[in-house]
C-alpha cells in the first residue's frame, strides 16, 4: 500500500468519526450513513421550510467533445466555487448541506429564515440568491476552463423539499426533490411532473383557483384608485404560488386556459363585491392575441351588466413574446375600440420597456420595483425615477409605483408627485372586499395624508 492510498484511508476513517453538521459540505460516500440525508432529515422533523437547488453542468450539444480531465477538473472547481458562493450569498446557517449527484448535478440545500416568505413554493429571496450564485460559477468556471467556456452552460432550478411526498423517508425526499428540480430546470417531463400537468388539468376543469388583490393608491387623497388581481393556486400544492402556477402552465402550453379562467373568475369576483375602482388584469402577449380571448372577455363582462370595459386595465407580462410590433399596435387598437385599457409594467428595467412603452403608448406605466427599493437612500435612483415621471406625463401616461414597502420610500414619491403607490406599505394581497368593509383603508388614507403634508411643508 503506498502513502498516498494510506493518508486517503486514515482521513476517510477520521472523516467517519465526525458529526454530520461537519461534513454537510461534499462528504464523501460512506457506506454506514449518509450525512446529507441526516441533516436534512433533522430539519424536517423540526417543521423547517427546506428547499432543494439544483445546478447543472450543461455541455450540449458539445458534451462529447470535452475530455474526461476537463470534466474533471471543471467538477472540482464547480465545488469549490459553489461551497464559497453559497455561504458568501445565502451565509451558512441556511446551508443545510451542499453535494453532487451524478457527475455534472450539484446540488444545494436551504433553510427558509424569512417569516414573511414562509408557504411560498419558492421564496423570491431565494430566486435572486440562486441567480447570483449561478452568476458566480458561471465567471468562476470560465476562468478555471477558459478554453471550454464557450460550450458551457449551467442550468438551475429550486424546489421546496418534500412538497408532494411529506410521508415518504428522508432519502426518499431528497430523490424526489432532486428529480423534480432537474425535471424544471432541464425541461424534461418526469412522470412526478406528468403527475403535476394532472394537477393543472383538474386545476382548470373544476376552475379551483383562488382571485386576490392588491390595492393601488391614489397618492394625493389616499384613497383606493385600483385593485390589482392576482392569483393563487390551491393551497398546499405545488401550484398554490403564482409564479410556478403560470410558470408550469406556460411549460405544458396551458396558459391560454389559466388566463382565461383567471379573467373569468376575476370578473364575477368584482361583480359580487360590485367593485367600482379599475381593475388591472395581468395578462400575457400570447394570450391577448389570441383569436377567441376578446370575445371571451366579452361575454364575461354581459354576465355582469354593472361592469363595463372602461373598468379593465390589461396589464401585459412578458413583452418579450411580441413579435410582431405591428400586429400587437393593431390587437390594441381593436380593444381600445371597445373602452379597455392597458398598462405596461417594469417601466425602466430595460430597453425593451422603453421601446414598448414608446410604440404602444400603454394609459398607464408602472415603475419597476427596482427603482423604488431604497430610491431614499440613492441619488441616482431619484434621478432616473425623476425622468421617468416627467417622461410619462409627457406621454399623458399615470404612473403607479410598484413595490413600495418602506415609509422613505412613499415620503419620496410624495416628493416627486407621483400619482398612485402599490405594495406592502400601503396594503398586502386579500381577497376582494366590497365598499362597506373597507374600514382598514381609512387608517391608510390619513397616513398618506399625513406624510404628503408633511413632505410638502
Amino acid at each position: 500500500m503506498n502513502i498516498r492510498t494510506l493518508t486517503d484511508r486514515l482521513l476517510l476513517t477520521f472523516k467517519l468519526l465526525l458529526p454530520d453538521r461537519s461534513l454537510k459540505y461534499f462528504p464523501p460516500d460512506f457506506t454506514l450513513r449518509r450525512p446529507v440525508v441526516s441533516l436534512l432529515n433533522r430539519k424536517l422533523k423540526q417543521n423547517a421550510e427546506c428547499y432543494l437547488t439544483v445546478f447543472r453542468l450543461d455541455f450540449s450539444p458539445l458534451h462529447e467533445e470535452v475530455p474526461e480531465d476537463a470534466k474533471l477538473r471543471l467538477q472540482e472547481s464547480c465545488r469549490r466555487h459553489l461551497r464559497y458562493s453559497a455561504t458568501k450569498v445565502i451565509g451558512d446557517p441556511q446551508v443545510i448541506a451542499i453535494d453532487q449527484f451524478e457527475k455534472m448535478d450539484f446540488i444545494l440545500i436551504t433553510e427558509n429564515l424569512e417569516a414573511k416568505d414562509r408557504g411560498s413554493f419558492v421564496p423570491p429571496v431565494l430566486k435572486q440568491q440562486v441567480d447570483r450564485i449561478r452568476n458566480d460559477l458561471e465567471i468562476g468556471l470560465a476562468g478555471s476552463l477558459p478554453e471550454w467556456r464557450h460550450c458551457l452552460k449551467i442550468v438551475s432550478a429550486s424546489v421546496p423539499v418534500g412538497y408532494a411526498c411529506k410521508e415518504l423517508t428522508a432519502e426518499r425526499v431528497l430523490e424526489e426533490s432532486y428529480q423534480a428540480a432537474l425535471a424544471i430546470a432541464t425541461g424534461v417531463i418526469t412522470p412526478k411532473m406528468e403527475a403535476l400537468r394532472g394537477q393543472m388539468e383538474h386545476l382548470l376543469e373544476k376552475g379551483s383557483i383562488n382571485v386576490l388583490a392588491q390595492p393601488i393608491m391614489n397618492l394625493t387623497s389616499g384613497d383606493v384608485y385600483g385593485w390589482e388581481i392576482l392569483t393563487r393556486g390551491p393551497e398546499g400544492t405545488a401550484l398554490h404560488s403564482p409564479d410556478e402556477l403560470f410558470q408550469f402552465a406556460a411549460q405544458t402550453r396551458l396558459l391560454s386556459r389559466l388566463e382565461f379562467l383567471v379573467v373569468k373568475r376575476a370578473l364575477e369576483e368584482i361583480a359580487s363585491r360590485k367593485i367600482r375602482e379599475p381593475v388591472f388584469l395581468n395578462v400575457t402577449a400570447v394570450t391577448l392575441t389570441h383569436p377567441l380571448f376578446l370575445t371571451h372577455v366579452l361575454q364575461c363582462l354581459e354576465r355582469h351588466p354593472p361592469l363595463s370595459p372602461q373598468q379593465v386595465y390589461f396589464e401585459i407580462t412578458e413583452r418579450h413574446q411580441i413579435t410582431n410590433m405591428n400586429a400587437m399596435i393593431e390587437i390594441l387598437r381593436t380593444y381600445r375600440k371597445h373602452g379597455f385599457r392597458f398598462a405596461v409594467d417594469d417601466a425602466g428595467s430595460g430597453y425593451s420597456s422603453l421601446q414598448w412603452i414608446g410604440e404602444l403608448v400603454p394609459e398607464l406605466i408602472k415603475i419597476d420595483r427596482a427603482f423604488i427599493q431604497h430610491v431614499d437612500r440613492f441619488a441616482v435612483k431619484e434621478s432616473l425615477l425623476r425622468a421617468i415621471v416627467t417622461a410619462a406625463r409627457e406621454m399623458n401616461c399615470e404612473i403607479v409605483a410598484e413595490g413600495v414597502e418602506r415609509e422613505e420610500e412613499a415620503d419620496m414619491l410624495f416628493k416627486l408627485d407621483v400619482d398612485m403607490g402599490q405594495g406592502f406599505y400601503f396594503a398586502r394581497p386579500n381577497v376582494l372586499l366590497h365598499e362597506h368593509e373597507r374600514e382598514m383603508f381609512q387608517e391608510t388614507k390619513v397616513r398618506i395624508q399625513h406624510r404628503r403634508g408633511l413632505v410638502a411643508s
